[in-house]
C-alpha cells in the first residue's frame, strides 16, 4: 500500500510543480460578473493559485457534502452504541440480582 502511495504520490507532485512553474503570471480574478471592463471587486493573482485554490475550495465543499449526507448513518450508529450499552447494563445488573452471595465461614481458630 506504501508502495502505491509513492506511485501516486511522485506523478501528481511531478505534474503539480510544473503546473505551478509555468503558470506564474498574473491574471485578473474578477467577481463582478456585470462590468468586465472595471470589475467592482478584483484581484490580482498568480493563475496557480487561482487553480491551487480552486481545487481547496472544491475539496472542502465536496467533504462537507459528503459529512452532511452520512449524518443519518452517524446517529444510527450513536443510537446502536447507546442500545448495546443500556442492554449490557442491563446484564450486568440482572446478573447481580441473580447471584446469591455464598456466606463466608468463620475462621476462628
Amino acid at each position: 500500500m506504501r508502495i502505491l502511495r509513492w506511485l501516486l504520490f511522485i506523478p501528481i507532485a511531478g505534474i503539480s510543480l510544473y503546473l505551478a512553474l509555468a503558470n506564474r503570471h498574473d491574471v485578473l480574478f474578477s467577481l463582478d460578473p456585470f462590468t468586465p471592463e472595471t470589475p467592482a471587486l478584483a484581484l490580482q493573482l498568480p493563475l496557480i493559485l487561482v487553480i491551487f485554490l480552486s481545487v481547496l475550495v472544491g475539496l472542502l465543499l465536496g467533504g462537507a457534502s459528503a459529512w452532511a449526507r452520512q449524518g443519518k448513518w452517524r446517529r444510527e450508529a450513536r443510537q446502536s452504541r447507546r442500545d448495546v450499552k443500556q442492554l449490557s447494563d442491563e446484564i450486568v445488573e440482572t446478573s447481580e440480582k441473580l447471584l446469591v452471595p455464598t456466606p463466608t465461614p468463620d475462621r476462628t481458630v
